[in-house]
């Protein structure tokens, strides 16, 4: 059984929601395709490997916008027959994708870096060309604050994701400028290679990040500990509940999924047995408003059905890691 969330109670503002989400990717998509032609044509202006790098990876904002913008779209479809928990997952599938562009940037980086570095070129109108830098960073900068707001506050993994690439490009582009602007004044054209190999080195971590965290959420990662021990909370707030174990939690996009055993007196009625368990769902969604829980109710039953087990005590530190199956 469960009580419905708040999406499922209030299905005007979850479009509204949604609604904003697609807003915000627009707005993703804008943004990257004015950053990456300033960026490009400062390039074009200077010949620097620097400035090229650095407007690869705003190419890569780019396709992660439109990826983003397709799979808000997939995503807000609603739950079917072939997908019944809905479709919110799409959202990490476009951050996957967004780690994946980051590393193939990072990698087209590498390689022309090391070419300019064995056949260094000079470096022509520098001044002009930073100064397009400059306005794209200041530009890039207020589009990261703006993703980042959005995605916690929507709770969208794609535009959260997106945010912290964006952010990532204008720590990028500040040492870019730098790098370039150095290269300049001294004279030593392979500065500017190497300095487009660490802003390589940089995406690439930025890259990894990005899909590790979005490869887990798409393997059912359980929700954070502050958020399951709301629902342990919960149970300890009910008498009724003679103990639980089997609490398994997941996150699809904005979508919470709880289900847990709970044990009872094995007197109640059926009737009974399953108002404790509401007033319990009801307590969890007071505070985490869209999550579907469902409860399994047992009997208590002393020294086989009577204990209290979080999930730290089914999977103790790193045991999940060492063999990925039950204590």
């Amino acid at each position: 059984m469960h009580v419905p969330g708040a999406s499922e109670r209030d299905p005007g503002g979850d479009a509204a929601r949604r609604a904003a989400r697609r807003r915000a990717a627009r707005v993703s998509l804008v943004g990257a395709v004015a950053i990456v032609g300033l960026k490009l044509y400062a390039w074009r202006l200077t010949g620097s490997v620097s400035l090229l790098s650095d407007a690869a990876e705003s190419f890569v904002n780019v396709a992660s916008a439109l990826a983003l913008i397709a799979a808000l779209r997939l995503a807000a479809r609603p739950a079917d027959f072939e997908h019944p928990y809905g479709h919110q997952k799409a959202e990490y599938l476009s951050s996957v994708f967004e780690g994946a562009m980051i590393l193939v940037a990072a990698g087209a980086i590498l390689l022309t870096a090391f070419q300019r570095f064995l056949r260094p070129e000079p470096l022509e109108q520098v001044g002009f060309g930073l100064a397009l830098v400059g306005i794209a960073t200041v530009v890039n900068a207020l589009l990261a604050l703006y993703l980042l707001r959005a995605g916690r506050r929507l709770e969208s993994a794609g535009l959260t994701a997106n945010g912290r690439h964006v952010r990532t490009d204008v720590w990028t582009s500040a040492g870019v400028i730098g790098g370039v602007a150095l290269a300049a004044l001294t004279g030593w054209e392979r500065l500017d290679p190497i300095v487009a190999g660490v802003v390589a080195l940089n995406i690439v971590r930025e890259g990894v990040l990005v899909l590790t965290t979005n490869l887990s959420r798409l393997m059912d990662e359980r929700l954070p500990e502050t958020e399951e021990q709301i629902i342990l909370d919960a149970l300890e707030r009910h008498p009724e509940v003679l103990g639980y174990h089997r609490l398994r939690t997941r996150r699809s996009g904005r979508a919470r999924f709880a289900e847990l055993d709970l044990f009872v007196d094995p007197k109640l009625s059926v009737g009974d047995a399953h108002a404790v368990a509401a007033a319990v769902e009801r307590d969890i969604h007071a505070h985490l408003d869209e999550l579907i829980a469902t409860l399994h109710v047992e009997p208590y039953v002393e020294g086989v059905r009577d204990e209290r087990r979080a999930p730290r005590d089914e999977f103790p530190a790193g045991e999940e890691r060492e063999s990925g199956t039950e204590s």
